[in-house]
Order: C-alpha cells, then sequence, then structure tokens
C-alpha cells in the first residue's frame, strides 16, 4: 500500500502559520487626554499673545501749555497694554500725522497720556474763533452733543434766561469725567464763535449759569421766536 502522505497533507503539514498583525486602537480616554493637551497648548498661547500685545501711544514728551499746537517733536510714544482701558480716547501713532498741527485745548503734564478729546481742530472756518464752554453733562444736552452740531446757548440775565448765542457749531468736546484717565474735569464744548458771542459767552461763564442746546436741524432762533 502506498503510504507516502498525499498533496494536502503535505501542503497543511509545512505550510507557514498565518501572522496577523497587530493594530493598536486608542480608547476613548487617551483621545480625551490628547484632546485636552492640545486645547490647553492653545489657551496658553493665546493667553500669551494677548498679554504681549500692545499699541504705540502719545504722551507728553514736556509740558505742553494750552492752546500749543501738536506736533511730534513734543510728544513721544510708548508701548501700552492693547487690553488698557480707555485706549480708544488715547492719541495713537496712527492718529499723530492727521492730528499734525490740531491745538492742545487743555494743559497737559509731561509724561502724561494725550487724549484726543483734548485736541482741537485749529479755526472754525467762515473767520470765526473758538471757545471752549465748560458746563455740567446735565447742561449740555445730557453729554450727547457730536462734533459738527449746532447749539444755542442760555444764561440767566437778571434772574431770566436770555438766549446769549445761537446756531454756533460744535468743532470739539472734552469730556475728561469719561476718558478713563487720571485727569477729571467737566465737560467742554469748542464752538465757533464771532467776537461779540464771544464777550457774551465769557459773561455767562463768569456768572456760571450757562444751558446749552442741541439745536442742529431746528429753525432759526429768530423764526422760532416768530
Amino acid at each position: 500500500m502506498d503510504t507516502s502522505p498525499s498533496v494536502i497533507t503535505r501542503e497543511a503539514g509545512t505550510s507557514a502559520p498565518t501572522v496577523r498583525s497587530a493594530r493598536y486602537r486608542p480608547s476613548l480616554s487617551h483621545i480625551a487626554i490628547a484632546f485636552a493637551v492640545v486645547v490647553a497648548f492653545v489657551l496658553n498661547y493665546l493667553a500669551l499673545q494677548s498679554r504681549d500685545a500692545t499699541t504705540l501711544v502719545a504722551i507728553a514728551d514736556s509740558p505742553i501749555a494750552a492752546g500749543s499746537p501738536l506736533t511730534s517733536d513734543i510728544v513721544r510714544l510708548v508701548p501700552l497694554s492693547a487690553d488698557f482701558e480707555g485706549l480708544d480716547h488715547l492719541v495713537g501713532e496712527a492718529d499723530l500725522e492727521r492730528l499734525e498741527g490740531w491745538i492742545v485745548g487743555r494743559s497737559v503734564g509731561q509724561g502724561e497720556l494725550i487724549d484726543r478729546s483734548v485736541v482741537i481742530r485749529p479755526g472754525a472756518g467762515d473767520g470765526l474763533r473758538t471757545m471752549s464752554i465748560p458746563v455740567a453733562a446735565e447742561h449740555a444736552a445730557g453729554a450727547t452733543l457730536v462734533i459738527g452740531d449746532r447749539v444755542d446757548v442760555i444764561s440767566m440775565v437778571d434772574e431770566q434766561p436770555v438766549f446769549v448765542a445761537s446756531d454756533l457749531e460744535v468743532v470739539s468736546i472734552a469730556d475728561t469725567t469719561q476718558s478713563g484717565l487720571s485727569a477729571a474735569g467737566p465737560y467742554h464744548v469748542v464752538v465757533g464763535v464771532s467776537p461779540a458771542q464771544a464777550l457774551a459767552l465769557a459773561r455767562a461763564i463768569a456768572d456760571g449759569s450757562l444751558e446749552i442746546l442741541r439745536s442742529t436741524g431746528a429753525a432759526d432762533l429768530e423764526e422760532a421766536r416768530g
């Protein structure tokens, strides 16, 4: 009898064993840990970037007297944190060229940050002069005036309210109470005036009785009286 192994038996006994590849399958906990590491890295990076972000702003290189023109040689630029409260009110590097030659409306101490509200456009046009009216915010249309508004001014004369000036253009507004800076003071409305209007307003300011009305779009005072 032929006892030689069959082809099938021989192949089965001599074939190499099957090797199964072992594939690593990460668990949900491993994925969660990796995700947390990535998130922590991103948050730390953003925090460091925010902490280092600065903006260049102007400060007085030496004391600046009220009425002085703003020029690049009387200020210097210093870095200020981008999250500084009140940054939007300050004269920045980008503002200097646009505001070159404008008038500083109040004195600024050496090293003091320069608020944009104290920088006044020179002249009021039409040959008019400019004049600052210090007044409590609640007596200036609730501090809602904007540059370009027209205003009338009322004062008490012989215990009677009278219009001392009308249809004045608002050239600038200096609200130091809202600037977020240490310098605090009254609300100043800068207007264009004629010499006669300036004298009448100066008298009203000295008397300490002022009320500023927004008259933008309103009828002329003489027409309203008629």
